[in-house]
């Protein structure tokens, strides 16, 4: 019995990225569905469902993806409500690559704040600087776990009025209420505000934009962290390339570069596939199941080295 990926995507293109993914982490079959909507999604995941005994059905999986969060949670809403008794299969959620991307960052802050002697993530305040896939899931994932989040738009061509307008961000502020708040942080001022409040920031903007100049980051007290997803010159974070852990960008500023995090981020999604593909029992693989994956993979990365120690030992 082949194991079979139907991928449900919302936008006009399916992501090759994904498709190549999903083939990595074992599966036989990918077929791609296109600008697929929730009224579409409820009705291919029922002939997907019916097209095999309920005993054959763990060899078929679904992955909603596109770029738009609040789209891919009603898709995910919809393949739900097509599944009853045992006509049930996995499903993974992770529009643009949003939910692995986040809790990578997430869990790599909380691993490196705890090597650095800098305590615990949770009750933190953090701010997120981006409003897109991946800036959105990190508010809520943050929230989850106790932080206070401020959600901060940078980009100076849109609105004050834009984060009221934009529907995922007005259903995570809604959602976690006084654990998260939006600002509208244009100019360097307004970002300076947000700066000087966090203790940890995660800059999720646009890929070649700066967001934090040197100019800002000199007029910050120490002991803050910083995260980067932008790999492309110039990088979101000034001083801070790609590559860098932890690195101390100015005293008691330290920073986590875009590449470490995507390390993270396709270990994690490839695992995820992997286990969606082997579970014998149908779940959904969200962005929860992807925040608790990636601090495992990070522990056995860290209990490897004194594995390695003890068997040269021997």
């Amino acid at each position: 019995m082949k194991s079979l990926l139907f991928l449900l995507n919302t936008d006009r293109r399916a992501s090759p990225f994904d498709i190549t993914m999903a083939y990595d982490a074992g599966f036989d079959v990918v077929i791609p569905y296109e600008n697929v909507t929730a009224r579409d999604a409820k009705t291919l995941v029922e002939d997907a469902l019916f097209s095999r005994s309920p005993k054959s059905l763990r060899n078929t999986c679904i992955f909603i993806g596109g770029r738009d969060v609040v789209k891919a949670r009603e898709v995910l809403k919809a393949a739900k409500s097509a599944m009853f008794g045992p006509f049930k299969a996995s499903i993974m959620i992770d529009p643009s690559g949003a939910n692995t991307t986040a809790a990578a960052m997430v869990a790599k802050v909380e691993d490196a704040m705890q090597e650095y002697g800098l305590g615990e993530l949770k009750g933190k305040t953090c701010a997120v600087f981006g409003t897109g896939p991946v800036g959105v899931t990190a508010a809520e994932i943050l929230a989850t776990i106790g932080c206070n989040v401020i959600v901060a738009e940078p980009n100076p061509m849109l609105s004050p009025d834009y984060l009221l307008q934009h529907e995922a961000v007005r259903a995570v502020l809604e959602r976690h209420g006084a654990f998260v708040h939006g600002v509208f942080a244009p100019t360097a001022n307004e970002k300076l505000k947000v700066l000087k409040r966090a203790e940890v920031v995660f800059c999720c903007a646009a890929r070649g934009v700066r967001i934090i100049d040197m100019e800002l980051l000199k007029q910050l007290e120490p002991k803050k962290v910083m995260v980067d997803t932008n790999a492309v010159a110039p990088h979101g974070i000034e001083g801070l390339t790609p590559n860098d852990y932890m690195k101390e960008i100015v005293p008691g500023i330290y920073g986590i570069g875009a590449l470490v995090i995507g390390d993270l981020k396709f270990k994690l999604q490839r695992e995820m596939l992997a286990r969606m593909r082997a579970s014998e029992k149908p779940r959904v693989f969200d962005y929860d199941y992807a925040l608790e994956l990636a601090r495992e993979i990070l522990k056995k990365k860290a209990a490897a080295p004194a594995t390695e120690a003890k068997a040269k030992e021997k």
